[in-house]
């Protein structure tokens, strides 16, 4: 069964688009349709709401979790703490939320999540590594680990024509979470290792505007807007 675009209905959904009229399924393209929120402090509100958001405007940083782009988690609520936690960064300017819906060609994804695309990632790095060692070697900059990951994601996305990279990261400590002191924080890393369960966060980095369709304030800490 072929469904249009307008009948997407699961986040995270990959569906197959139909460019007829008619809504005949003559040519079918897999398409990958989220929900994403993008939490940041106000002074970049009528920017984003004129312009939207965009990857050429976002602010670069050498040690972006997914490389360079912008941001998205798929939990509202970490989408709120980010942008209080931005909001504080920037002299308590206030903290909104974006919700944006995020569409690209399955050829343009990269989702981490999935082994198979995490193992081709894997496989073409440790191919660039070893080109790297035959061809320069002495010549490899030294970065520490999170630069050494922005670099190779941004190199995968620019080689393989990605523009949306999907990926959920695993941490012992969250500053969404229950605060603790340092004796318990401690005990908490401990058990974690038991279990062999940490705290999950989803992000989606997108480096090409197109792929951003709608974006729309939900969250203003101000006028409380939701």
């Amino acid at each position: 069964m072929c469904f249009g675009l307008k009948r997407v209905i699961i986040i995270n959904t990959y569906l197959c688009a139909d460019k007829n009229a008619n809504h005949k399924c003559v040519e079918k393209e897999w398409i990958m349709n989220e929900v994403g929120y993008h939490g940041t402090c106000s002074k970049y509100r009528y920017d984003i709401e004129k312009n939207g958001l965009d990857p050429i405007k976002s602010k670069y940083r050498a040690d972006h979790w997914l490389g360079q782009g912008v941001y998205f988690f798929d939990d509202y609520d970490k989408a709120l703490w980010w942008a209080s936690t931005t909001s504080l960064q920037n002299d308590n300017c206030g903290g909104i939320v974006f919700e944006s819906i995020i569409e690209a060609p399955d050829e343009e994804v990269l989702n981490l999540d999935l082994p198979k695309q995490l193992d081709a990632f894997i496989t073409e790095t440790l191919k660039t590594l070893d080109e790297i060692k035959k061809n320069c070697a002495g010549n490899m900059p030294i970065l520490d680990n999170a630069k050494f990951r922005a670099v190779f994601f941004d190199y995968y996305k620019q080689q393989n024509g990605i523009s949306v990279i999907i990926g959920t990261f695993q941490k012992e400590f969250a500053g969404y979470t229950t605060k603790r002191n340092n004796d318990e924080k401690q005990l908490q890393k401990k058990i974690m290792n038991i279990i062999g369960i940490k705290f999950q966060e989803r992000q989606i980095c997108v480096s090409k505007k197109e792929c951003i369709k709608s974006t729309k304030l939900i969250y203003n800490e101000e006028e409380e807007v939701i």
